[in-house]
Order: structure tokens, then C-alpha cells, then sequence
């Protein structure tokens, strides 16, 4: 196992090389606008904070009315080691998510399959918004991640009802 010190050296590395920190801030950059957006196209149905992660994750969270009431909400999230987006159903906390977990076990979820629960799984169902996104056009890319997000809202909504 390497140590700490190998680890920042190799870090620092990539860092002098300039990539990491440009890829990052065109993620974060690209997120950030994508929040903006769906604020102004959504103002009844705002976004959270953007949490920016640890390079593993990025994600902003929304909360439909009808979904908030039942503690619930649906992240849009950046994978950053497979370089996808995702729109996950996520609860306030684990015994909500495990409730509403085996709540859709006895239902027919169509398309959607219930995400393995465990530690560290944040989502209770989950939907690939972009496998392969393009961030050198980052407005096409946006309008996807928004138009599947919201029809992915949709369809969680009559799921939970």
C-alpha cells in the first residue's frame, strides 16, 4: 500500500500538468450553470446547493412538491471516474430510503429497476442522463440532462404516489 506522501507526489504530478484543474473547472463551471438553468426554467421546484465531492461525485438536488412531502428528492449527479451524468431518487436519510425501497419492491417499476441498497448507495432507484457528455457544447448538454431529469421527476412521482 503506498503511502500518504506517494500519493501527494503523484497528485501534484497531474497537477503541474495543468488538465486536472481545467477539466475540473469546466465540470463545475458546467454544473453550475446547469443549476442556474433549471432555477430559471423550475422556480417552483428549486435546486439545492451544489455539492462539489471529493472528484468521486457532483451533484445538485431538487425537490418536487410531491416528493419533498414523503422526504425525497431527485439528484442530478456528475461520476467523475465514469464521466456520467445520472439522475438518482434519494432520501433524507437511510431509514426513509429503506422504507421507501421496500415500498417499491411490490410495485411494477416499468423500466426502472430499484438500486441495490448498502453502505455507502445513496440512490434508491437510478437512471443514466448521459453516458458520453459533451462538454465542449455544454448547452445541448444541459437541455438533455434537464429534459430527462424532469421526465425522470415525472415518473418517480407517480411511482411513490
Amino acid at each position: 500500500m503506498k503511502n500518504m506522501n506517494c500519493h501527494i507526489e503523484k497528485y501534484n504530478e497531474s497537477l503541474n500538468e495543468g488538465h486536472i484543474q481545467k477539466a475540473y473547472r469546466g465540470i463545475m463551471d458546467t454544473i453550475s450553470r446547469l443549476k442556474t438553468t433549471w432555477d430559471c426554467r423550475y422556480p417552483t421546484t428549486p435546486s439545492g446547493s451544489l455539492y462539489a465531492g471529493f472528484m468521486d461525485m457532483t451533484f445538485i438536488s431538487v425537490k418536487p412538491s410531491v416528493l419533498s412531502e414523503l422526504d425525497l428528492r431527485v439528484s442530478i449527479v456528475y461520476l467523475h471516474e465514469s464521466h456520467t451524468f445520472e439522475a438518482w431518487l434519494v432520501a433524507r436519510n437511510r431509514k426513509i430510503q429503506s422504507t421507501i425501497h421496500h415500498q417499491l419492491r411490490k410495485k411494477e417499476l416499468g423500466t426502472y429497476s430499484l438500486t441495490e441498497l448498502g453502505p455507502g448507495v445513496d440512490s434508491i432507484i437510478s437512471m443514466t442522463l448521459n453516458s458520453e457528455p459533451d462538454f465542449d457544447d455544454t448547452e445541448v448538454l444541459i437541455n438533455e440532462i434537464i429534459e430527462k431529469t424532469w421526465n425522470f421527476i415525472l415518473d418517480m412521482t407517480d411511482l411513490v404516489r
